[in-house]
């Protein structure tokens, strides 16, 4: 598990800690959590760990530190359902079960958004407007794809043939997710996963775990004992566990490049295929002609929505040089006007970064750039009584070069990258210079420039004048270190399929 820094809580308003407090007596059912393994919840061989609230550092509840026993045991389970209830399970079947599931969460929603918000930071609109609206929306989404799941093609043949092609799970999956959006990333795993059929095994984040265990209560309460498994701990354990397990066919991980590069490592001697993303250094191109009023908005976003803990964080931001100030005088005002605060306020935009450890990360990158001559066109504030806890303001950089730590890794922080351009090509250029390629945006009134654009972007997802739209089931990876494969449609659904053909022949057999 991960060992961080926790805040003082003595040095917080007291306010602010009755409030939490309260909360966490409202969301977080146990004291101490356990596996889900085989549709019961056990506590294994292994210790426990504190779950954490982001911004106070209190204890919410205890959390297993699972082993390589539990991954066994989760495993065997799995591989049990797919033997016998689940797996006998109709596409559907599987349909309506996991329709339910999605009904039953959406009278959840309030509940879990706030434990995200407590064990993340994230504010609460954010978390109960976008990451369970997100949730319940793809699992709605993938129970409807469930009924053709297994649908298959038939090639053209001779007539004396018959050939077509059946849509199989791969059996047990391993999926891993991470700490920014627990409860959503649950969804964009275990729906398609289901959806094909499949039994899984899930291990959460070790940093934010008691959202996906509130969720997995659901889960289990509707579908068939072990066809879902959580088992908790460190991607060391666990996570290395899981990955390399003989029974598990197919892995799915959405993490740094560090942790998929050791699953791709884990699965390769069985040759089990594997889906991965791995973050990115996202560029944002404003073109001359964009809607600054609009463009703004979305640059807002891309970059300070959830503390710039995403993935998809458009961190670069490439300003045409003929309205590159007037945009930043924009930027800098609207910025201005978010809230950092309690992430429990209902007005807060801004909360505090997942622990402190992190928050001296993202914080160690503006220092290093503003000793390398960067300017800091914004730097917000963190409110007077909440300095003591893991906040990392608002923050926008200029005077930054291409080459810069701040400008090429991924800080995952609220930290925007500013440069300005002239050249079409030499922003492409640039904008492409970088390992990473998970997402993009694009701004420009012109439709041609927007498609072409787009299409020289290397980049998984481009979003043209919006940003971080996730809403709609379109395919979300990367290209280049940003991972392997396709989340949130039915490119997703295909990955966790194979593809079997069968030929019948209706005439005489081939002869040597």
């Amino acid at each position: 598990m991960t060992t961080t820094d926790t805040t003082d809580a003595t040095d917080l308003p007291e306010e602010l800690l009755e409030r939490h407090r309260r909360i966490a007596g409202e969301v977080v059912s146990e004291e101490a959590y356990g596996h889900l393994i085989g549709g019961e919840w056990v506590t294994g061989d292994g210790e426990s760990a504190p779950a954490r609230d982001a911004t106070t550092g209190e204890r919410l509840a205890t959390v297993r530190r699972g082993t390589a026993r539990e991954v066994d045991r989760a495993v065997a389970a799995a591989e049990d359902a797919l033997d016998g209830a689940w797996g006998n399970k109709s596409p559907r079947q599987r349909s309506d079960l996991l329709r339910e599931v999605a009904e039953r969460l959406d009278g959840r929603d309030t509940e879990i958004a706030r434990l995200d918000t407590l064990e993340v930071g994230k504010p609460n609109m954010h978390s109960l407007f976008v990451d369970t609206t997100v949730l319940v929306e793809t699992l709605r989404y993938f129970a409807a794809l469930s009924r053709t799941a297994d649908d298959g093609r038939r090639p053209p043949t001779d007539a004396d043939k018959h050939v077509y092609t059946r849509r199989e799970p791969y059996g047990v999956v391993g999926c891993i997710g991470a700490w920014n959006f627990p409860a959503m990333f649950v969804a964009w795993k275990l729906g398609p996963a289901l959806a094909a059929g499949n039994a899984v095994v899930y291990k959460p984040s070790s940093r934010a775990s008691l959202s996906t265990l509130e969720v997995a209560r659901t889960f289990d309460a509707v579908l068939p004992p072990g066809a879902v498994n959580v088992v908790t701990g460190s991607g060391s354990e666990v996570g290395d566990a899981l990955t390399r397990h003989p029974d598990v066919r197919k892995v799915s991980l959405t993490g740094g490049q560090a942790a998929g590069q050791k699953a791709m490592e884990n699965a390769a001697p069985r040759a089990a295929p594997v889906s991965l993303e791995l973050g990115g250094k996202s560029p944002v191109i404003v073109f001359p002609d964009a809607d600054l009023e609009s463009a703004v908005e979305s640059v807002l976003v891309g970059i300070f929505f959830n503390q710039g803990q995403q993935c998809t964080a458009g961190s670069r931001l490439f300003c045409h040089e003929s309205i590159a100030e007037e945009f930043l005088e924009r930027l800098v005002e609207r910025t201005g006007e978010l809230s950092v605060g309690d992430p429990l306020a209902p007005t807060t935009d801004i909360g505090p970064m997942v622990d402190a450890d992190h928050a001296r990360s993202v914080e160690g990158y503006v220092e290093e750039a503003l000793a390398g001559g960067a300017t800091a066109r914004y730097r917000g504030d963190v409110p007077e009584d909440l300095v003591a806890a893991p906040y990392v303001p608002p923050t926008i950089l200029t005077d930054v070069g291409d080459d810069d730590a701040v400008v090429r890794e991924e800080v995952f922080g609220p930290v925007l990258s500013v440069m300005e351009w002239s050249d079409r090509e030499e922003v492409l250029r640039r904008a492409n210079d970088t390992e990473y390629g998970l997402a993009a945006g694009v701004f420009t009134d012109d439709v041609e420039t927007a498609h072409e654009t787009a299409a020289e972007i290397e980049a998984g997802t481009v979003w043209v004048n919006t940003y971080n739209d996730l809403f709609e089931p379109a395919p979300h990876g990367g290209v280049k270190a940003s991972g392997i494969g396709r989340e949130l449609s039915e490119e997703a659904l295909d990955d966790y399929r194979e593809t079997k053909t069968v030929t019948l022949s209706l005439g005489e057999s081939p002869t040597l």
